[in-house]
């Protein structure tokens, strides 16, 4: 019996040491200096939102800062004559009312922003092309099981293994929501009962989304077409990890594929105005270039005008390299920190194309909303050819927002079609001349991938506007390194990313880079999750 607690002991040992679950930095010291305000926040995007108005919500001075004209980041719009064009957001998971309200709705009743939003529920997940199949999914899992099994009986088992495995890694990921909050003994002994309460999450943490579809599925036609949602998540199938593809499923099937009446911009303007309401102030067109840090604390910011604002805490809605390098300086940082960062891969950017169209696309038949375009069922050899520049090659997202019932996006009579494609910052010229002409050959390289499914796209005559953005212009807006949307790269070993908190014990992160993945609805759980850690720290319930 002694030896059998000795073994059950060691076993709880190694568990603990190894188990590649990063919980953050260790029990961290609460700021006692004055300051202007309790948080500054740099960046107005989701994270940064977010975070600011959990924190608004209790009472905390909140000061934001972006550098933008506007907040927002990717979570916003523009304008081109008639049109109004959603800059990134296809669909957002988890939002919405009426369904369980476990997640992301719930952290939107905690703040206040849903009585500032309209949500409303797109009709289906997605529409999925591949040579010798097309098929629509469903947005709800009763009519996914249905349509799949109905197009592939013989692999009925396979669909119940697959929503059997997504939703119950949902229900455990939900059951260790509270993890990165825990330190000390209480995180070593929640990290060490993981293989026996969380199952799943233990057998798949190290799998790849290609190891996902050999268990689950034989037909190839079929793991494609589950295996799709790979472009939202920024990598090949084979190289992905199955976590993120099982989660994302069940919570879009779970509790419903939204968006935002007015665009996301209308998300992004709520937050603001609900941390003004608050009594918190947002700024923007402020670029902050340093934290400032005194005995190893930070004590505020200063911006590239020379402004300077103190505060308790810190929160950067930034990438890592940002805060690393220029925000703080690795040599403020450990080393095994900064090491790694650096030593982790960065995910990949976009190239996109947005067209006003001066025809109705649903009134000659094209009502779907989420088109996936694919050249091949080989993810990879599309990845690579993308991140190459061969558009033609690989694959393109067509989402027609003017089909959302939003009038926003175009007059009656006209449409809003957005292409998009994953691109590497790298391949884009550095000359002026060289870049504009790339743009151009590219953009119809993509617009002539589209006109597969939407003949009409190939008309020039039908384009009234058109505006082409490349990772180069994503850098500019948002500042993340080579333009990148989707924060690291999505392997089995970078599939936890980095802490919401850093070694410096004031100074946050709430990102798409940081712990609870990436998008619209991560990067608002990101942003709560770094309010939260400040609660803690706070002693606020």
């Amino acid at each position: 019996m002694g030896n059998k607690k000795n073994l059950c002991l060691i076993l709880i040992i190694v568990i603990a040491l190894f188990f590649p679950f990063t919980c953050g930095c260790g029990k961290k010291e609460r700021p006692s200096f004055d300051a202007e305000y309790d948080v500054i926040i740099i960046g107005g995007g989701m994270g940064g939102l977010s975070a600011g108005a959990h924190l608004a919500s209790k009472g905390l001075k909140v000061l934001l800062l972006e550098q933008h004209h506007k907040v927002g980041g990717c979570t916003t719009n523009f304008k081109r004559g008639d049109f109004t064009f959603e800059t990134a957001l296809h669909e957002m998971a988890g939002g919405g009312p009426g369904k369980k309200d476990r997640g992301l709705f719930k952290l939107h009743e905690l703040c206040g922003v849903n009585k500032k939003v309209e949500l409303y529920e797109l009709p289906s997940l997605y529409r999925s092309i591949y040579p010798g199949v097309d098929i629509t999914l469903p947005n709800n899992w009763e009519k996914w099981d249905a349509t799949l099994k109905e197009r592939w009986p013989e692999e009925s088992s396979g669909v119940d293994k697959f929503h059997a495995l997504s939703s119950g890694l949902m229900n455990e990921l939900l059951a260790l929501k509270d993890l990165f909050r825990k330190t000390g003994f209480d995180a070593f002994l929640t990290k060490a009962q993981v293989p026996l309460k969380q199952k799943i999450f233990f057998e798949w943490k190290g799998k790849t989304l290609e190891d996902l579809m050999n268990e689950c599925f034989t037909d190839e036609d079929l793991k494609a077409v589950v295996s799709q949602l790979w472009v939202y998540y920024g990598a090949p199938v084979p190289e992905e990890t199955a976590l993120v593809l099982m989660a994302a499923t069940d919570v879009f099937l779970t509790d419903g594929v939204w968006h935002i009446k007015g665009t996301s911009q209308a998300l992004s303007n709520a937050y603001a105005d609900l941390i003004r309401d608050y009594g918190g102030e947002v700024k923007t067109g402020t670029l902050v270039t340093k934290i400032i840090l005194k005995n190893g604390m930070a004590t505020g910011v200063e911006t590239e005008y020379g402004d300077i604002y103190s505060a308790r805490y810190i929160v950067a809605n930034t990438d890592p390299y940002q805060l690393v390098y220029d925000l703080i300086g690795e040599d403020n940082l450990p080393k095994e920190y900064v090491e790694k960062i650096r030593g982790m891969k960065p995910a990949n950017s976009l190239f996109g194309v947005y067209l006003g169209l001066d025809i109705d696309l649903k009134a000659r038949g094209y009502t779907d909303t989420e088109i996936l375009y694919n050249t091949t069922k080989d993810s990879a050899v599309m990845y690579d050819n993308m991140m190459k520049g061969d558009f033609g090659n690989g694959m393109v997202t067509i989402t027609i927002y003017s089909n959302y019932g939003d009038p926003i996006y175009a007059p009656q009579g006209k449409s809003v079609v957005v292409l998009h494609a994953f691109s590497d910052y790298n391949i884009w010229p550095k000359n002026h001349e060289e870049y504009q002409k790339m743009k151009e050959e590219k953009a119809n390289e993509l617009i002539d991938l589209a006109a597969h499914v939407i003949p009409e796209l190939a008309n020039p005559n039908y384009i009234e506007v058109k505006e082409v953005i490349t990772p180069v212009t994503l850098e500019e807006f948002t500042m993340n390194e080579g333009g990148v949307v989707y924060g690291f790269y999505m392997s089995p070993d970078q599939s936890q990313k980095i802490p919401n908190d850093t070694p410096i014990d004031n100074v946050f992160i709430a990102s798409n880079w940081s712990q609870a993945w990436h998008g619209v609805s991560t990067g608002q759980v990101n942003g709560w999750r770094a309010a939260r850690l400040i609660f803690d720290l706070e002693g606020i319930e």
